[in-house]
């Protein structure tokens, strides 16, 4: 079976705001074969309280279409909506098979829901073509089940992630912390992952770069966006990011030169304000588009061994923690003694000047702890 079997194909949308020359928009510069990457709509939001969403993919296409496209030789398809009615179980397994196959042939996903619970349809396709998966959420609450059993639904998709022997780390970034227990907390922790609230966030969006740097999959809860910003969601919230905030952090995903799939879920048109909402959602998706064309082909697609390796010696002890910088972007890793082996992770420049003061970083930290 063919992945353009899964699909049928939407109608080519009306232009919402055509005010580019029409041979530059986005829409008019996709590929029907040969692509790198592949944009998917799911239409599926049976379990989700925000009923609605599943009107999202189409919505989103009549303005992401209208952007300007161009975007250096990344060939982009549109495969169209996946067959599955509003069946959410026939619609996991057909994105699960459709992803597998796509990441096969080297191809990026952008899959546009639809209800967050489709984040374990990704990962599953994901886990066919990888040795362990890094998940990272963008979301202001944690979908988390205190039940061992939990099913499948977009407020517990993440147990399954959690319990996946293939799971190396979960982040979950911009949360707010009234959003979710203690016991959701204790969980997330316990399963060694790591929650970037969003205050924090904010002082310095920069911080959560490595973090999607080590990332193979992001997900995208809409609702992670203030109300002001993002209307369209059933339960939207007067605190949150910025849309602009959204698209940098998203920017730092699309310049990963690990992450494998991009996914925004639980925009519903029938709360939005004029389009708002999709209208920002198209824009994240092209900013994360936009900085996938840039991709540096840093580490691991390039030996580490080509950084400048800096040793910072400890103060206390005569144990080195050793650092790779790369001084055409700046950017640093850090390497940590495992149980199997030392390990690359990435980091901030922040954190190897802790580590020159005498200071490991929280970061640092969290993964020697594993």
């Amino acid at each position: 079976m063919s992945v353009v079997d899964y699909f049928e194909k939407p109608a080519f949308p009306k232009i919402s705001f055509p005010f580019l020359p029409l041979s530059d928009l986005f829409g008019n510069q996709l590929v029907g074969d040969s692509y790198d990457v592949a944009i998917i709509g799911v239409k599926s939001d049976s379990d989700s309280i925000n009923k609605g969403c599943a009107a999202a993919p189409d919505e989103i296409r009549k303005y992401l279409y209208s952007l300007r496209g161009g975007l250096k030789r990344l060939r982009v398809a549109d495969l169209g909506n996946i067959r599955c009615g509003n069946d959410s179980v026939e619609a996991s397994f057909a994105l699960r098979d459709v992803v597998a196959e796509l990441r096969a042939a080297r191809v990026i996903p952008v899959v546009i829901g639809g209800s967050q619970d489709l984040t374990v349809a990704v990962y599953d396709g994901l886990k066919e073509n990888s040795a362990e998966l890094n998940l990272t959420v963008l979301d202001s609450r944690l979908d988390l089940s205190v039940e061992e059993m939990a099913p499948v639904t977009p407020y517990s998709y993440l147990n399954t992630i959690l319990h996946d022997e293939k799971r190396f780390r979960v982040d979950v970034v911009g949360s707010q912390s009234y959003y979710y227990s203690e016991s959701q907390q204790a969980l997330l922790q316990g399963n060694d992952c790591w929650d970037l609230r969003l205050g924090k966030l904010r002082v310095d969006l920069s911080e959560a770069e490595p973090i999607f740097r080590d990332s193979d999959l992001v997900s995208v809860d809409m609702a992670v966006v203030r109300q002001s910003d993002a209307p369209g969601n059933e339960m939207p919230s007067p605190n949150g990011l910025a849309g602009e905030e959204l698209c940098q952090l998203v920017h730092y995903a699309g310049l990963s030169d690990r992450v494998q799939a991009f996914c925004l879920f639980e925009v519903n048109p029938y709360f939005d304000n004029n389009g708002q909402t999709a209208s920002l959602s198209a824009q994240v998706i092209w900013h994360f588009l936009e900085a996938l064309s840039n991709r540096y082909g840093d580490y691991p697609v390039r030996d580490i061994s080509t950084y400048k390796k800096v040793v910072v010696t400890e103060m206390d002890s005569n144990d080195a923690v050793v650092f790779y910088n790369n001084h055409l972007n700046n950017r640093w890793w850090m390497e940590i003694p495992m149980n199997q082996g030392r390990k690359i992770f990435s980091c901030s420049y922040q954190d190897y000047c802790k580590a020159k003061s005498g200071h490991l970083s929280d970061l640092w930290m969290r993964y020697y702890r594993r």
